[in-house]
């Protein structure tokens, strides 16, 4: 008697030798549909986008904002800062790419203004603002730039508005950590008017140029001395008039004006002056 095993049925054989072929087959298409868009396809999510892919959104927010806000405050930019410390995964490390802009207006207007540039920014951004005590830090603004860029803006002090824009955390990289970066040539019209107050132990802090999208730029610099804050509204009424005046605040002393596409503030804090000017030149 044979001992022999039955020997497998021809159509079987057969089906497998197709599935394992049709297996085969789709691997090597999964494989290289996967080469093609590693190669071709737009990154889809933010840990696949580096720093410098969010550079040029973060620089149009800073313009959208500084339009938002128009001849209803003073802006006031940040230089933009890329810290390292953040992680993408607990494995990866990354860095944020930050910059913030600081908005100058009556000391009873914060929330309107937030208002106001929610309303003005472009539609996509989906801009929405929250209040709560009108005087304090409770007004708030979000929005998302796209790009996976978000805003924030919130009521810091009456009249002050700060707004952050961030990448999120991104892959680094070279050169592209722990650098905070000011660009432009040096602006002399902040120590122009500390020379008018009669300031001294002038200093330029930074003078920060982004630039807009359809050409020009959006400037901003920065400049501090040691002077005497009651001088401030005696100088600069010879300076502007009253209809361009936007902040007269004497306590704490804090002027802004506008002159055109142009805007000052003027701080004191002690005998410490800084003066900031900001030309939207987009």
């Amino acid at each position: 008697m044979s001992l022999d095993p039955p020997s497998t049925p021809p159509g079987r054989s057969r089906r497998r030798w197709v599935l394992a072929a049709v297996s085969g087959a789709w691997a090597v298409l999964l494989l290289g549909l996967a080469v093609v868009s590693v190669r071709q396809d737009a990154p889809t999510v933010r840990e696949q986008r580096s720093i410098a892919d969010a550079r040029p959104v973060v620089d149009r927010v800073a313009v959208d904002l500084t339009a938002a806000v128009g001849d209803a405050g003073v802006m006031v930019v940040g230089a933009e800062v890329v810290r390292s410390g953040c992680r993408i995964t607990p494995v990866r490390p990354g860095a944020e790419l930050t910059r913030v802009l600081t908005a100058h207006t009556g000391a009873e207007s914060g929330p309107a203004l937030l208002d106001r540039v929610a309303q003005r920014l472009p539609a996509h951004y989906v801009a929405r603002t929250r209040h709560g005590d009108t005087t304090g830090g409770s007004s708030r603004l979000t929005a998302d730039a796209g790009e996976f860029v978000a805003v924030r803006g919130l009521l810091t002090a009456p009249g002050v508005l700060e707004f952050r824009i961030s990448s999120g955390c991104r892959p680094v990289e070279s050169g592209a950590v722990d650098v905070t970066a000011s660009a432009g040539d040096s602006d002399d019209e902040p120590a122009r008017l500390l020379a008018l107050l009669g300031a001294t132990d002038v200093r330029t802090e930074r003078t920060v140029m982004v630039p807009c999208p359809a050409g020009g730029w959006l400037r901003s610099a920065v400049a501090a001395g040691t002077g005497q804050a009651e001088r401030i509204a005696e100088a600069l009424a010879t300076e502007v008039g009253d209809p361009a005046v936007v902040v007269a605040d004497t306590a704490p002393a804090r002027y802004a004006y506008r002159d055109g596409d142009a805007g000052v503030v003027v701080q004191a804090d002690g005998d410490r002056l800084r003066i900031a000017s900001t030309v939207f030149g987009c």
